[in-house]
């Protein structure tokens, strides 16, 4: 269950459609790939508690395409 608005990576809010009493479905990241590398950068105490924001997922893609 999410509980944070906060996002793991950066520590800027995520946006969370769910947290914000909103329809989940219509939450950004609903419509989003988000990376499993992304996601392995996120702190074990914060998995499955807290969602990646959409900033840190734009950043990854980024650097993988400099790569």
């Amino acid at each position: 269950m999410m509980m944070s608005a906060i996002c793991p990576l950066c520590a800027g809010g995520n946006s969370c459609a769910a947290l914000l009493e909103e329809n989940p479905r219509d939450c950004w990241c609903f419509h989003a790939a988000i990376p499993k590398e992304l996601l392995a950068r996120i702190p074990e105490e914060a998995r499955g508690r807290s969602c990646v924001c959409e900033s840190c997922v734009r950043a990854y893609r980024i650097e993988e395409a400099r790569m």
